[in-house]
């Protein structure tokens, strides 16, 4: 009889820096798979988390929630072709890198870094070199009911991207966030990972006192409030964890897992 529901972020909370889970933190998770379903829940792009996913033997909320499985479906949102113009603009008003994502391929603005197209570390990251396409406006918009999420980085002048985002709330109808200083999620208005988990919870009739949710950053706030196991990484900042429940070890030191010997039952 299934009586959990587990959802994970990846980056720095399921995997350690080399992108590997540990095999202390498997073997929980194996021991636990007769009445509890896992998910890994990220901003990552589907095929990116799948790849995480499939060593668990664990479904995917992937996009911040705007593409998930639920049952036997795979269910997804779009970004649509006037927020992406309007996001475009914006780019090029600031000169801004971003990069928006199908269920398997990342379109670009710019120049794609190096560390971006090679690394498996990312969730951009695909097996396929031919994933990755450079966009003009006019590309982009020819794409636009493939488009699910995109995000903006910026590593030098992260300033510029407190300006940017306001523009965007102002011009868009976006569900806007960040999930470190360097950066900004788009994703469809009304699209997180916590509307992903409600339909999920209602999918396997599972209620928030048997819904665990692992996070570290400020896009894993609102998928907290659907669970009465909200749990913050050690290594979360104080905003995170003053909106978690409890909080577990750092993602270096198997804090999932932890939690999970601990109060999964």
């Amino acid at each position: 009889m299934l009586k959990n529901l587990v959802f994970m972020d990846i980056d720095d909370t399921l995997v350690n820096n080399h992108q590997e889970i540990s095999t202390f933190t498997k073997n929980i998770i194996n021991q636990n798979q007769t009445n509890t379903i896992f998910y890994v829940a990220t901003g990552r792009m589907f095929i990116s988390a799948k790849v995480i996913a499939d060593e668990i033997n664990a479904n995917v909320v992937a996009s911040n929630g705007g593409i998930f499985q639920k049952g036997s479906q795979l269910v997804s949102f779009h970004l649509g072709k006037q927020n992406l113009e309007n996001i475009y603009h914006v780019l090029e008003e600031y000169s801004l890198s971003a990069f928006f994502f199908s269920s398997h391929q990342v379109f670009y603005n710019q120049s794609l870094p190096k560390y971006f197209k090679h690394s498996t570390n990312n969730r951009i990251a695909s097996p396929n070199p031919n994933d990755y396409i450079k966009i003009d406006l006019p590309s982009l918009l020819q794409h636009s009911d493939e488009i699910i999420n995109g995000i903006i980085i910026e590593d030098t002048n992260t300033d510029i991207l407190d300006t940017a985002k306001e523009k965007l709330k102002d011009i868009t109808d976006l569900n806007i966030s960040s999930s470190f200083k360097n950066n900004i999620e788009l994703i469809p208005e009304h699209v997180s990972k916590a509307t992903a988990i409600k339909q999920i919870q209602k999918e396997y009739h599972v209620a928030p006192e048997h819904t665990f949710t692992f996070g570290d950053g400020e896009n894993d706030i609102e998928m907290f409030n659907t669970s009465e196991y909200s749990v913050a990484m050690a290594n979360a900042n104080d905003l995170v964890k003053s909106h978690a429940n409890f909080v577990t070890d750092s993602y270096l030191n198997d804090g999932v897992a932890k939690f999970l010997q601990k109060y999964l039952s």
